[in-house]
């Protein structure tokens, strides 16, 4: 691997801490690299108040891989009260001597009108190549936010859905899946931008788990030509992703739940 590549490895597996997605950050981050180195089942219906009511507190850990070495962990745990949860995602990575994570909370809303879940706010911190406190505070619309990036303030608005966090994310599409969704369409904060993402049911599986053989759906991001994402999501856990790969480029990086409690 030359030292080029060894960069974009780290940059992105940095990056990845932010969000098991590949952000708008890590777009710009692997082109400004590239560009220097002229170098990438039946469904179960539970409406979100069934699902929210259905829940207490659930912590999900992943083991995660840079092809079939190991580079840490990243866990979510979940507190519901109600129907609105707060959701702390945690990553904790090091290869080949270098020491990154990051965290972020996010509270997270079930809206009964768009029968969605929306975010009302995130607080993100990361350290490693670079230090970011990040917060982001969103209307009752979901279509406008502030963010304070590193100290510096901006507003943004879309019109054409929401704007949410990854947290929310991972939460509605696990959501849709209950009620046979197949196509998503999310609006994405990032730390300079509203990101714009598309993730299609593929279909269903049987998967080998640390908990067992397991049915599960397998959802694609689309409209990506410059990378593959897959996440497979497992009825068992009510639907939380259960594994996940993204390639791009020189990455391959692949991660599987390998804890699950609620005593936490």
């Amino acid at each position: 691997m030359t030292n080029i590549q060894l960069k974009i490895v780290l940059s992105s597996l940095f990056l990845l801490t932010h969000s098991v997605f590949a952000t708008a950050n890590e777009v710009s981050a692997q082109q400004q690299v590239s560009a220097a180195t002229d170098a990438s089942i039946d469904v179960e219906i539970n409406s979100g108040a069934d699902s929210a009511a259905a829940n207490s507190n659930h912590r999900y850990v992943y083991d995660v891989y840079y092809k079939s070495i190991s580079i840490g962990d990243m866990t979510q745990e979940y507190r519901w009260k109600g129907k609105n949860v707060a959701v702390n995602s945690v990553a904790d990575f090091s290869f080949l001597y270098f020491s990154f994570g990051g965290s972020q909370q996010s509270d997270i809303v079930w809206d009964e009108t768009k029968n969605l879940f929306l975010s009302r706010s995130f607080v993100r911190e990361s350290v490693g190549f670079s230090t970011v406190e990040m917060t982001a505070k969103f209307d009752p619309t979901g279509h406008h936010s502030e963010v304070v990036n590193n100290g510096e303030s901006a507003e943004y608005s879309n019109q054409e859905g929401p704007i949410v966090d990854f947290n929310t994310v991972t939460l509605q599409i696990g959501e849709g899946l209950k009620k046979g969704q197949t196509d998503f369409e999310f609006y994405m904060q990032t730390s300079d931008d509203i990101a714009h993402y598309f993730f299609q049911l593929k279909g269903t599986e049987v998967i080998k788990t640390k908990f067992g053989e397991m049915e599960v759906y397998r959802v694609q991001q689309t409209r990506k030509k410059d990378r593959t994402f897959i996440a497979w999501f497992a009825p068992h856990f009510d639907y939380q992703m259960v594994k996940f790969e993204y390639q791009r480029k020189v990455l391959d990086i692949h991660g599987e739940l390998v804890e699950h409690g609620t005593d936490f």
